[in-house]
């Protein structure tokens, strides 16, 4: 299999968009799940995988494949892309059937036309966890079951009785039991409390029951022993229950859609500081690099307008020097 094969495959899995220049494009379509009715079933979400041979410009993903890989820079690296995709076509009008594996096969048709069969989209369908179609039956009305479970008791409906009770009654039921045990659990407010009872290392001998009958109490004053008394209490101590405040969320902040105009890219950010010194600062004011999954993107420039960067890179392909530039959507 060429070796070209693994590097399409592993960029499908996060683009939707892989180009072989000078050939053409395979472009991965997300299509929703469908219920669908009259039969019942349903159908998991998917991808399917096409082919548009009208893309034949270079995106730049398969060289910078090819970079990391096998540890060239980017004109090696086009080279070697270039000679793969002539291999890919010299071997496809020899054998007019070309097997590309997971991703599908290419032939060549009655008329000459080029033919593309998808392959298996196990690969493509990771998102989904393996889900495959699957019919479910209709329920039958409720009406219907209560009668045959009636008739098949051998009594009558009027044994049944069926009480209809909301969700809605429930919770009111549920709610209004716990504000009724909330009400007894929390003490009543203290009135008229002793200041004396309040003092550190005595015991309040208004705390202590003596009976009526006998005028002396059963407990005799215990001496003071602390020099400074206890700071007083107010005279009525009330308990409150205080509702908790829910801490304020934090703001998430949401990254602006950026485009940037990619000029250069390279394995290593080493690669990337020294090729942005060459660049030339009087036409190419705003160029940078960018640093997205350990790849290391240099950009000619960079807006968050797509209409302005589409309209920006058509004017720099205009120079040779970076004719391959290509766009790059970040946040």
């Amino acid at each position: 299999m060429l070796r070209i094969v693994s590097h399409i495959e592993r960029l499908l899995l996060e683009h939707d968009c892989v180009i072989l220049p000078g050939f053409g494009g395979f472009v991965s379509r997300a299509i929703p799940a469908v219920w669908m009715g009259e039969s019942h079933r349903f159908l998991p979400m998917r991808r399917e995988l096409t082919f548009n041979a009208t893309l034949r410009h270079t995106d730049g993903l398969l060289s910078g494949s090819y970079m990391r890989e096998y540890g060239v820079d980017y004109q090696q690296a086009r080279l070697m892309l270039e000679e793969d995709v002539e291999g890919l076509r010299d071997r496809l009008e020899r054998d007019r059937r070309l097997e590309l594996g997971h991703i599908g096969a290419f032939s060549i048709g009655e008329e000459g036309q080029l033919v593309f069969e998808p392959g298996d989209s196990v690969v493509l369908n990771a998102a989904t966890y393996g889900l495959q179609a699957f019919t479910f039956p209709a329920l039958r009305p409720l009406e219907e079951v209560r009668e045959e479970a009636a008739r098949g008791s051998g009594k009558g409906n009027q044994d049944v009785f069926y009480i209809p009770v909301s969700r809605k009654f429930v919770r009111l039921s549920v709610a209004s039991v716990a504000a009724v045990a909330l009400f007894f659990i929390v003490s009543t407010p203290v009135k008229e409390v002793s200041q004396s009872a309040y003092k550190a290392s005595f015991v309040p001998t208004e705390m202590i029951y003596t009976p009526k009958e006998e005028p002396a109490p059963l407990v005799k004053e215990i001496p003071e022993v602390v020099s400074e008394p206890a700071a007083a209490m107010p005279e009525a101590v009330e308990t409150t229950v205080r509702k908790k405040v829910p801490a304020p969320r934090e703001e998430v902040a949401v990254r602006k859609k950026m485009f940037h105009i990619v000029i250069a890219s390279f394995p290593t950010e080493d690669q990337a500081d020294t090729y942005l010194e060459g660049v030339d600062r009087s036409r190419l004011r705003s160029a940078g690099k960018v640093i997205r999954g350990g790849k290391y993107r240099v950009y000619a420039d960079k807006f968050d307008n797509r209409s302005e960067a589409e309209a920006y890179l058509e004017e720099i392909r205009k120079v040779d020097t970076y004719k391959d530039a290509w766009l790059f959507i970040s946040r």
